[in-house]
Protein backbone atom coordinates (compact mmCIF):
# COMPACT_ATOMS: atom_id res chain seq x y z
CA UNK A 1 0.00 0.00 0.00
CA UNK A 2 2.80 2.41 0.94
CA UNK A 3 4.65 1.59 -2.27
CA UNK A 4 1.51 2.24 -4.34
CA UNK A 5 1.01 5.61 -2.68
CA UNK A 6 4.62 6.60 -3.27
CA UNK A 7 4.45 5.48 -6.90
CA UNK A 8 1.26 7.46 -7.50
CA UNK A 9 2.77 10.58 -5.96
CA UNK A 10 5.90 10.16 -8.06
CA UNK A 11 3.89 9.75 -11.24
CA UNK A 12 1.93 12.93 -10.48
CA UNK A 13 5.08 14.91 -9.75
CA UNK A 14 6.54 13.81 -13.08
CA UNK A 15 3.29 14.72 -14.84
CA UNK A 16 3.34 18.23 -13.39
CA UNK A 17 6.96 18.82 -14.27
CA UNK A 18 6.99 17.25 -17.74
CA UNK A 19 3.77 18.92 -18.90
CA UNK A 20 4.80 22.30 -17.55
CA UNK A 21 1.78 22.52 -15.25
CA UNK A 22 3.95 23.04 -12.18
CA UNK A 23 5.92 25.80 -13.86
CA UNK A 24 2.69 27.32 -15.11
CA UNK A 25 1.22 27.40 -11.60
CA UNK A 26 4.32 29.00 -10.13
CA UNK A 27 4.66 31.59 -12.90
CA UNK A 28 0.96 32.48 -12.82
CA UNK A 29 0.84 33.17 -9.10
CA UNK A 30 4.23 34.87 -9.16
CA UNK A 31 3.04 37.20 -11.92
CA UNK A 32 -0.03 38.16 -9.91
CA UNK A 33 2.21 38.66 -6.87
CA UNK A 34 4.26 41.21 -8.80
CA UNK A 35 1.38 42.80 -10.70
CA UNK A 36 -1.02 43.20 -7.77
CA UNK A 37 0.94 45.77 -5.74
CA UNK A 38 2.02 47.60 -8.88
CA UNK A 39 -1.57 47.88 -10.05
CA UNK A 40 -2.68 49.13 -6.64
CA UNK A 41 0.12 51.70 -6.56
CA UNK A 42 -0.60 53.14 -10.00
CA UNK A 43 -4.38 52.74 -10.02
CA UNK A 44 -5.01 56.49 -9.34
CA UNK A 45 -2.83 57.44 -12.32
CA UNK A 46 -4.44 54.76 -14.51
CA UNK A 47 -7.94 55.95 -13.69
CA UNK A 48 -6.91 59.56 -14.13
CA UNK A 49 -5.44 58.89 -17.56
CA UNK A 50 -8.43 56.82 -18.64
CA UNK A 51 -11.11 59.31 -17.56
CA UNK A 52 -9.32 62.61 -17.22
CA UNK A 53 -11.57 64.69 -19.46
CA UNK A 54 -13.43 67.92 -18.91
CA UNK A 55 -16.72 66.03 -18.78
CA UNK A 56 -15.59 63.24 -16.47
CA UNK A 57 -13.00 63.18 -13.73
CA UNK A 58 -12.32 60.18 -11.48
CA UNK A 59 -10.42 60.58 -8.26
CA UNK A 60 -8.98 57.51 -6.52
CA UNK A 61 -7.59 57.37 -3.02
CA UNK A 62 -3.90 56.67 -2.56
CA UNK A 63 -3.05 52.98 -2.34
CA UNK A 64 -2.73 51.36 1.08
CA UNK A 65 -0.79 48.20 1.97
CA UNK A 66 -4.09 46.32 2.21
CA UNK A 67 -4.86 47.29 -1.40
CA UNK A 68 -1.63 45.76 -2.67
CA UNK A 69 -2.39 42.39 -1.08
CA UNK A 70 -6.07 42.56 -2.06
CA UNK A 71 -5.26 43.12 -5.74
CA UNK A 72 -3.03 40.04 -5.70
CA UNK A 73 -5.61 37.90 -3.92
CA UNK A 74 -8.40 38.90 -6.28
CA UNK A 75 -6.41 37.84 -9.33
CA UNK A 76 -5.13 34.67 -7.66
CA UNK A 77 -8.63 33.63 -6.61
CA UNK A 78 -9.94 34.07 -10.15
CA UNK A 79 -7.55 33.00 -12.91
CA UNK A 80 -5.17 31.28 -10.52
CA UNK A 81 -8.05 29.37 -8.95
CA UNK A 82 -9.28 28.13 -12.32
CA UNK A 83 -5.75 27.01 -13.22
CA UNK A 84 -5.47 25.08 -9.96
CA UNK A 85 -8.85 23.44 -10.58
CA UNK A 86 -7.68 22.37 -14.04
CA UNK A 87 -4.58 20.79 -12.51
CA UNK A 88 -6.68 18.81 -10.02
CA UNK A 89 -9.13 17.68 -12.70
CA UNK A 90 -6.47 16.54 -15.15
CA UNK A 91 -4.88 14.43 -12.41
CA UNK A 92 -7.74 12.00 -13.10
CA UNK A 93 -7.23 12.21 -16.84
CA UNK A 94 -6.16 8.58 -16.89
CA UNK A 95 -9.77 7.58 -16.16
CA UNK A 96 -10.98 9.52 -19.22
CA UNK A 97 -8.91 7.30 -21.52
CA UNK A 98 -10.01 3.74 -22.17
CA UNK A 99 -6.59 2.12 -22.09
CA UNK A 100 -5.26 3.74 -18.93
CA UNK A 101 -8.61 3.41 -17.21
CA UNK A 102 -8.67 -0.33 -17.76
CA UNK A 103 -5.01 -0.60 -16.79
CA UNK A 104 -5.43 1.07 -13.40
CA UNK A 105 -8.78 -0.45 -12.58
CA UNK A 106 -7.61 -4.00 -13.21
CA UNK A 107 -4.24 -3.71 -11.45
CA UNK A 108 -4.88 -1.49 -8.42
CA UNK A 109 -6.65 -3.02 -5.46
CA UNK A 110 -7.68 0.29 -3.94
CA UNK A 111 -8.21 3.30 -6.17
CA UNK A 112 -7.68 5.54 -3.14
CA UNK A 113 -3.98 4.69 -3.36
CA UNK A 114 -3.98 6.33 -6.81
CA UNK A 115 -6.46 9.16 -6.29
CA UNK A 116 -5.39 10.61 -2.94
CA UNK A 117 -1.62 10.90 -3.53
CA UNK A 118 -2.16 12.62 -6.86
CA UNK A 119 -4.62 15.11 -5.38
CA UNK A 120 -2.24 15.72 -2.47
CA UNK A 121 0.62 16.52 -4.85
CA UNK A 122 -1.58 18.89 -6.86
CA UNK A 123 -2.84 20.59 -3.69
CA UNK A 124 0.72 21.06 -2.45
CA UNK A 125 1.77 22.55 -5.79
CA UNK A 126 -1.15 24.99 -5.76
CA UNK A 127 -0.50 26.07 -2.17
CA UNK A 128 3.20 26.56 -2.88
CA UNK A 129 2.37 28.60 -5.98
CA UNK A 130 -0.14 30.77 -4.15
CA UNK A 131 2.27 31.22 -1.23
CA UNK A 132 5.11 32.32 -3.51
CA UNK A 133 2.87 34.89 -5.15
CA UNK A 134 1.58 36.01 -1.77
CA UNK A 135 5.10 36.46 -0.43
CA UNK A 136 6.10 38.47 -3.50
CA UNK A 137 3.01 40.66 -3.05
CA UNK A 138 3.80 41.25 0.61
CA UNK A 139 7.44 42.13 -0.08
CA UNK A 140 6.68 44.38 -3.04
CA UNK A 141 3.85 46.09 -1.17
CA UNK A 142 6.07 46.72 1.83
CA UNK A 143 8.73 48.28 -0.42
CA UNK A 144 6.50 50.42 -2.63
CA UNK A 145 3.42 51.25 -0.53
CA UNK A 146 3.99 50.52 3.13
CA UNK A 147 4.30 47.85 5.80
CA UNK A 148 1.74 45.07 5.63
CA UNK A 149 -0.09 44.09 8.83
CA UNK A 150 1.17 40.60 9.64
CA UNK A 151 -2.03 39.44 11.33
CA UNK A 152 -4.28 40.47 8.45
CA UNK A 153 -1.91 38.99 5.89
CA UNK A 154 -1.77 35.67 7.71
CA UNK A 155 -5.56 35.52 8.02
CA UNK A 156 -5.94 36.23 4.30
CA UNK A 157 -3.39 33.56 3.41
CA UNK A 158 -5.18 30.94 5.55
CA UNK A 159 -8.60 31.86 4.18
CA UNK A 160 -7.51 31.82 0.55
CA UNK A 161 -5.51 28.58 0.71
CA UNK A 162 -8.38 26.74 2.41
CA UNK A 163 -10.79 28.01 -0.24
CA UNK A 164 -8.33 27.04 -2.98
CA UNK A 165 -8.08 23.48 -1.65
CA UNK A 166 -11.87 23.25 -1.37
CA UNK A 167 -12.32 24.32 -4.99
CA UNK A 168 -9.76 21.75 -6.15
CA UNK A 169 -11.54 19.01 -4.21
CA UNK A 170 -14.82 19.92 -5.91
CA UNK A 171 -13.13 19.55 -9.29
CA UNK A 172 -11.67 16.24 -8.14
CA UNK A 173 -15.13 14.91 -7.27
CA UNK A 174 -16.77 16.11 -10.49
CA UNK A 175 -14.02 14.57 -12.60
CA UNK A 176 -14.38 11.25 -10.77
CA UNK A 177 -18.09 11.30 -11.52
CA UNK A 178 -18.05 12.65 -15.09
CA UNK A 179 -14.80 11.19 -16.43
CA UNK A 180 -14.70 13.97 -19.03
CA UNK A 181 -11.85 16.42 -18.53
CA UNK A 182 -13.18 19.47 -20.37
CA UNK A 183 -16.68 19.01 -18.99
CA UNK A 184 -15.43 18.62 -15.42
CA UNK A 185 -13.31 21.78 -15.66
CA UNK A 186 -16.22 23.75 -17.13
CA UNK A 187 -18.77 22.56 -14.57
CA UNK A 188 -16.40 23.11 -11.65
CA UNK A 189 -15.64 26.64 -12.85
CA UNK A 190 -19.36 27.41 -13.07
CA UNK A 191 -19.97 25.97 -9.60
CA UNK A 192 -17.15 28.01 -8.07
CA UNK A 193 -18.38 31.16 -9.80
CA UNK A 194 -21.95 30.62 -8.59
CA UNK A 195 -21.03 29.83 -4.99
CA UNK A 196 -20.71 33.54 -4.01
CA UNK A 197 -24.38 33.96 -4.91
CA UNK A 198 -25.35 31.69 -2.03
CA UNK A 199 -23.44 33.91 0.38
CA UNK A 200 -26.14 36.53 -0.23
CA UNK A 201 -28.73 34.25 1.38
CA UNK A 202 -29.03 35.39 4.96
CA UNK A 203 -29.76 31.96 6.42
CA UNK A 204 -26.47 30.45 5.23
CA UNK A 205 -24.28 33.50 4.73
CA UNK A 206 -22.48 33.06 8.05
CA UNK A 207 -21.47 29.51 7.09
CA UNK A 208 -20.67 29.88 3.40
CA UNK A 209 -17.03 29.17 2.43
CA UNK A 210 -17.21 32.03 -0.06
CA UNK A 211 -17.04 34.39 2.92
CA UNK A 212 -13.35 33.44 3.00
CA UNK A 213 -12.66 35.26 -0.27
CA UNK A 214 -10.72 38.42 0.50
CA UNK A 215 -11.17 37.97 4.24
CA UNK A 216 -8.38 39.50 6.33
CA UNK A 217 -9.83 38.06 9.54
CA UNK A 218 -10.24 34.48 10.68
CA UNK A 219 -13.83 33.38 10.03
CA UNK A 220 -14.23 30.18 11.98
CA UNK A 221 -17.48 28.77 10.60
CA UNK A 222 -16.71 29.41 6.92
CA UNK A 223 -13.33 27.76 7.48
CA UNK A 224 -15.01 24.77 9.09
CA UNK A 225 -17.52 24.59 6.23
CA UNK A 226 -14.77 24.70 3.62
CA UNK A 227 -12.82 21.92 5.33
CA UNK A 228 -15.96 19.77 5.63
CA UNK A 229 -16.84 20.32 1.96
CA UNK A 230 -13.29 19.48 0.89
CA UNK A 231 -13.19 16.31 2.98
CA UNK A 232 -16.62 15.23 1.73
CA UNK A 233 -15.60 15.79 -1.89
CA UNK A 234 -12.38 13.82 -1.50
CA UNK A 235 -14.18 10.94 0.22
CA UNK A 236 -17.02 11.09 -2.30
CA UNK A 237 -14.61 11.01 -5.23
CA UNK A 238 -13.03 7.85 -3.88
CA UNK A 239 -16.41 6.16 -3.50
CA UNK A 240 -17.68 7.31 -6.90
CA UNK A 241 -14.51 6.33 -8.73
CA UNK A 242 -14.60 2.90 -7.10
CA UNK A 243 -18.11 2.29 -8.38
CA UNK A 244 -17.43 3.31 -11.95
CA UNK A 245 -17.32 0.54 -14.53
CA UNK A 246 -14.52 -0.12 -16.98
CA UNK A 247 -14.53 2.25 -19.94
CA UNK A 248 -15.27 0.59 -23.26
CA UNK A 249 -15.65 3.67 -25.42
CA UNK A 250 -12.79 5.09 -27.49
Amino acid sequence: MTTAIGDAAGVEIRRLTRTGLLLGLLVTFAFFGLAGPALALYMPQILGAAAGTEQLTIEAAEATPADGIAFYDQSAMQLGLIFAIAVAVTALGWDARTGSSIFYRTRVQRLASVLLPRLAVDAAAAVVGYSIGFLLAVVLTSITIGAVAAGSALALWISSTVYLLMAMSIGHLLMAAMRRTAAAIAVTTVVVLLLPVLSQVGAVAAWMPTSLLGSSTILVWPLVSAVVVAAACVAGATVVAGRQTLRRDT
